[in-house]
């Protein structure tokens, strides 16, 4: 009989290398159904934002051809087709994000209830669980967004009425509310795993649970989100150097003529397929940071709430 590995512990409070290791032995168990249900769920939006990223490049390049010849119409030099790939384009990393992340958590539920772990799992296991979670990731992620717009919105006109009346003042407030922004969207993170790992919290209930645990590891989750932050763009860097110097040789040879292998079917169906490998190898990076801000979090609740000896309490009460 195969010896089993004892069980990753969530709520555990663990120190910088306790939750990095953890993180790195959840992935190592389980790289296999990470990697093939990321396939099935992220391919079709791969398809779809290779594409989107491609014809973005394409008029990003030839915005900066027109602006080189000094046409005075930036529209006719492809501005209106930038901005309308960009749209498409941040459309399928949002939506790539709420399944990614919803995919990861549910195999971490899975995992923790899951007497086989998630050895010989199929997508009929998560199927139920992962609806669920994709509803509540998409609602999460939408409501934060709406609170980044509003606080930007407000913002600005703090920052544009103070500079009527006096500018320097104007820019020292300027300087301390971005920071302020910028501090306030660490704990933020954790605002997804608080939202789908407690499923009966509410959707204001679950942004102010997150300050509340990020206030009390803030100094801790900012030092882990840069570490595993920099491994994943390591990774992604892999996947993204390929189609980018593709992207750069098609350009630069595009404007000689005795290189029209750059126009060729070949060539433009190699450089998708290289875009491909870019977008979902950037999703496949995501999960390591998804996994590690997990892991934060069990540390977190673990440390300000208590959950093993409530857990254990209610046990004992129990016999």
């Amino acid at each position: 009989m195969e010896n089993q590995k004892p069980k990753i512990e969530f709520y555990l409070q663990r120190d910088f290398s306790g939750k990095f290791n953890a993180t790195a032995d959840f992935i190592r168990e389980g790289w296999k159904p990470l990697l093939r249900f990321t396939f099935y769920l992220l391919m079709p939006v791969c398809l779809l934002q290779t594409y989107a990223m491609n014809l973005f490049m394409s008029s990003y390049m030839g915005i900066l051809g027109t602006a080189a010849q000094g046409v005075s119409n930036p529209i006719l030099g492809g501005t209106l087709s930038f901005l309308t790939t960009y749209g498409v384009l941040l459309i399928c990393v949002f939506i790539g994000y709420v399944l990614l992340s919803a995919l990861v958590y549910t195999l971490m539920q899975t995992y923790d209830t899951r007497e086989n772990r998630l050895k010989e799992l199929i997508m009929s296991d998560i199927k139920e669980n992962l609806i669920k979670n994709i509803k509540r990731n998409f609602a999460i992620n939408l409501y934060i967004v709406l609170i980044v717009v509003v606080t930007i919105v407000v913002v600005a006109f703090i920052i544009g009425a103070l500079a009527v009346v006096i500018s320097w003042v104007a820019g020292v407030v300027a300087f301390f509310l971005i920071l302020f922004l910028v501090l306030c969207c660490v704990p933020l993170m954790m605002a997804i795993p608080v939202y789908i790992f407690e499923p009966e919290i509410s959707l204001n209930h679950a942004i102010a649970k997150t300050f509340r645990l990020g206030k009390t590891t803030f100094w801790s989750l900012v030092g882990f989100i840069i570490v595993i932050s920099i491994i994943s763009s390591v990774i992604q860097s892999v996947t993204t150097m390929p189609w980018y110097i593709s992207i750069l040789f098609g350009n630069f040879l595009s404007g000689a003529s005795e290189f029209a292998i750059t126009q060729t079917p070949v060539f433009k169906f190699a450089v998708y397929i290289l875009g491909l490998l870019q977008s979902f190898g950037t999703y496949v990076s995501m999960i390591l940071v998804n996994v590690g801000v997990a892991f934060h979090y069990f540390h977190a609740r673990e440390k300000v709430e208590g959950i093993t000896i409530e857990s254990g309490i209610r046990d004992f009460d129990t016999l």
